[in-house]
């Protein structure tokens, strides 16, 4: 039996933590030996590594003074059977200083890596693009930290990237063989469910940190909203999930109902309830919540141009908008209103299925494992 670790920061905290859970769990049924190796609870765990990990992150916080940013080259103290043990080492979300690069060069082991972001790509930024804006102090760990991620791209790693997005900018740097797998939901969870008939459109928007990061479209959904009032004399609802602090003008809106982190079934109630699903992301390597909606039968309406718009075919299983000063948006209230029957949300999540559940994503991850 082939014995593989799963190495990432978390396996719940945010979106790719999610994800490689679901990955975890998607291949529960093959023949591997599985163990995960969360970091998270390395350094809680250990009086040394919390003290290490704190004077590690205080370092790069002087240096860099910005959100999801990371070097990556210090070692916690990391003694592990599971990692020693394995066959092979499966990769997940590298960040927070917790996992050193050279860690990753000096294992001879079988490595496969998920990436769940833009870091390798970039020099320290997790997300977008990073433009190389550097003081004295900046320059000479940011070269040390190059130096070694092009021994990373050298190195016989098999590398996944969940979207053609990560995919193509890995492709530009690596020259190697991407593996395209796309995130594994959970069909047992996020299935079809015949929604009951209703004129009234009744949105959601919702997911991890969607209220505090501007990438999410949180600064967006409020002039929807005000689009939505302005151009339908129909009654609507907005359905908000996934945080436990909301603005103080959606605290008085008898249209939204608000709504704190929600389990999984939870979360697919409020997709087999909802009319659409808002994901206003504009940069993303997947999207979880997009994936769980579809599989729910529910649409999605995203904006153009990024991973979560590879998931949809306009007026298909979504709608996508071009225009984030929401002309299109407007264009598209007066459209779904003439036509409401327009979604066949049964197809939608037969056709997701098809594409995201556990039983085709561990197909996948099953022949790598295999694989010479």
């Amino acid at each position: 039996m082939i014995k593989i670790t799963h190495i990432s920061y978390s396996f719940g905290k945010g979106g790719a933590s999610k994800a490689a859970s679901n990955i975890i769990n998607c291949l529960a049924r093959k023949n591997f030996d599985i163990k995960k190796y969360s970091i998270i609870n390395l350094w809680k765990n250990s009086k040394i590594n919390f003290i290490k990990f704190l004077l590690i992150n205080l370092f790069f916080r002087l240096i860099i003074k910005k959100k999801k940013n990371s070097f990556n080259l210090f070692d916690l103290y990391h003694k592990d059977t599971n990692i020693e043990d394995s066959d092979i080492l499966h990769l997940h979300w590298i960040g927070n200083e917790f996992f050193s690069l050279k860690q990753i060069i000096r294992n001879n082991k079988k490595i496969i890596w998920t990436v769940h972001d833009d870091w390798l790509r970039n020099y320290t930024q997790h997300i977008g693009t990073q433009k190389k804006r550097f003081n004295f102090l900046e320059n000479f760990f940011i070269k040390k930290v190059q130096r070694i991620k092009n021994k990373i791209y050298a190195k016989n790693i098999t590398f996944v990237a969940p979207s053609k997005y990560i995919q193509k900018n890995l492709e530009k740097l690596i020259k190697k063989k991407i593996y395209l797998i796309q995130h594994p939901i959970d069909e047992k969870i996020f299935k079809f469910r015949k929604k009951k008939e209703n004129k009234d459109l009744t949105f959601n928007f919702g997911g991890s940190n969607v209220f505090s990061d501007k990438n999410k479209g949180a600064d967006i959904i409020n002039n929807i909203i005000k689009v939505t009032k302005n151009k339908t004399n129909h009654k609507y609802k907005f359905i908000f999930f996934g945080s436990n602090n909301y603005d103080y003008q959606y605290q008085n809106d008898r249209n939204i109902k608000l709504m704190s982190f929600k389990k999984p079934f939870e979360v697919a109630n409020i997709f087999h309830k909802s009319s659409f699903s808002f994901v206003l992301s504009e940069i993303e390597s997947f999207s979880l919540i997009a994936a769980e909606s579809l599989m729910c039968g529910c649409p999605v309406i995203c904006f153009e141009k990024n991973a979560v718009s590879e998931l949809i075919t306009h007026k298909k299983n979504g709608y996508i908008l071009k225009d984030k000063n929401l002309g299109d948006y407007q264009d598209f209230i007066k459209w779904i209103y003439k036509n409401p029957n327009h979604y066949n949300r049964k197809l939608i999540a037969l056709d997701a299925k098809k594409k995201f559940s556990f039983k085709i994503i561990s197909k996948k991850y099953a022949e790598l494992y295999n694989a010479k």
